[in-house]
């Protein structure tokens, strides 16, 4: 039977369609991926910009600040990691530095257990070893120490802490951590839980260190994280004049307590993912906890499926009428007015933890500056400047680097304006 020529030449043209619709896949899968590609980048840049400044008009040695090298990342853009586009992304990377590291990894710093007047018990986690006094009483370190207060639920022993402490030890400070009571490795042995109102244990914690550096005159700076920051914030405000801190910056802090509260309302799955490291801590506790703080139920521990309703468990117990109590009484916003040390505080626009920022109360006080970075998260300045960069883990924090060298140029200034004071 003879086949119609037809046929065969009908042939080629459908075997052709198959790679032509191949090739126009590609070609759209491309373009998507390019698109995708440059919005995601357009998103990126929007967060390179030169730091938002925010301060009281007579604001003193901001302008000797910027002017000095030690301001220079303050005019220079931040430049976040390339992972860092989105607060979520940066916030959640920032998570992970905050796991706590094996205690056989701490070979580079040594405890000392601190027991107070209540029966409570903290640790100073000295980096390198506990200063050793001299016959004479003194130290034979004299430099600054640097206490170093973490975040909720973190200890010396989460990534990020130990990371801050080493870039102050090469900036020239004595670091110490401050680990609060019963938080990871810590005993409890009272009925207080570290939290925000740790700011009533700090006179005895500076008064222990410099027991320790030998010398009541000691020269000391502090740098908080998170609620390590509204802590040493709301110190510096009940203080006052009669802190014994010479200078501080605080990293991503809630200073509008209440509205953090609010704020942690209006985000349940967030709160509900800041309770599960709590629940862990507690669960891990659940012995100590029956012996110094019987009323409080493991069971509604585990129930509760967000931050606020976990912490209502406990709160009580520690003195609190409620939830809202506790926010109220340890507001840092009502005492920035009466800080009298200079004191930096680092916030990004996208970070909700730190929402709202009080800026009116910081413009009251010409001790006080905020610097604001587009983007960063909360606790996520893993990035890099035009001198250096960052590895998204590994790297060094923007943020550590801008706090050493603030501390350390209101350090100089103090003892140029002490010389000065001197000669006359």
């Amino acid at each position: 039977v003879k086949v119609p020529a037809f046929f065969p030449a009908m042939g080629p043209p459908n075997g052709a369609a198959k790679p032509m619709a191949s090739a126009g896949a590609a070609a759209g899968a491309a373009a998507a991926a390019a698109a995708a590609t440059a919005a995601l980048m357009a998103r990126y840049m929007r967060a390179v910009r030169v730091p938002k400044l925010v301060c009281s008009e007579d604001a003193e040695d901001l302008q000797q600040l910027l002017l000095d090298e030690a301001g220079a990342a303050l005019r220079e853009p931040y430049w976040p990691h390339i992972l860092h586009w989105h607060w979520t992304l940066s916030s959640f990377l920032a998570a992970v530095r905050a796991a706590p590291l094996p205690p056989s990894f701490r070979r580079s710093s040594e405890e000392q257990l601190l027991v107070l007047r209540d029966g409570g018990t903290v640790g100073l986690d000295w980096w390198g070893a506990v200063p050793v006094p001299t016959p004479a009483g003194g130290s034979i370190d004299s430099r600054p120490v640097a206490l170093v207060l973490p975040g909720m639920a973190n200890s010396s022993l989460s990534w990020y802490i130990r990371r801050c402490m080493e870039r102050f030890a090469r900036a020239g400070f004595r670091p110490v951590a401050l680990n609060y009571r019963g938080v990871e490795h810590m005993p409890i042995t009272s009925p207080r839980l570290g939290c925000a109102d740790t700011w009533k244990d700090l006179p005895e914690v500076l008064a222990a260190v410099r027991a320790v550096m030998g010398s009541a005159s000691a020269r000391i700076v502090a740098v908080g994280f998170s609620m390590g920051g509204t802590i040493l914030a709301k110190y510096l405000g009940e203080m006052r004049g009669a802190s014994g801190i010479e200078a501080a910056v605080i990293i991503s802090p809630p200073l509008s307590y209440p509205a953090h509260q609010q704020e942690l309302e209006n985000r349940p799955v967030l709160s509900f993912a800041m309770a599960l490291p709590l629940k862990l801590w507690l669960w891990s506790k659940r012995a100590q906890l029956a012996e110094h703080l019987p009323e409080i139920k493991m069971s509604k521990i585990l129930r509760s499926t967000s931050l606020l309703e976990l912490a209502g468990t406990f709160l009580v117990c520690q003195g609190y009428a409620d939830v809202s109590a506790y926010f109220r009484e340890n507001d840092p916003e009502p005492v920035l007015q009466y800080i009298e040390t200079p004191m930096l505080i680092v916030a990004a626009t996208d970070d909700p933890l730190a929402f709202p920022i009080p800026r009116e109360a910081i413009c009251r006080n010409p001790k006080l500056l905020l610097a604001e970075t587009d983007g960063g998260g909360h606790l996520g300045w893993a990035g890099w400047t035009a001198a250096s960069m960052g590895a998204t883990m590994a790297g060094p924090s923007w943020a550590d680097s801008m706090a050493a060298r603030f501390l350390d140029f209101h350090l100089h200034r103090s003892r140029s304006r002490a010389r000065l004071k001197a000669r006359l």
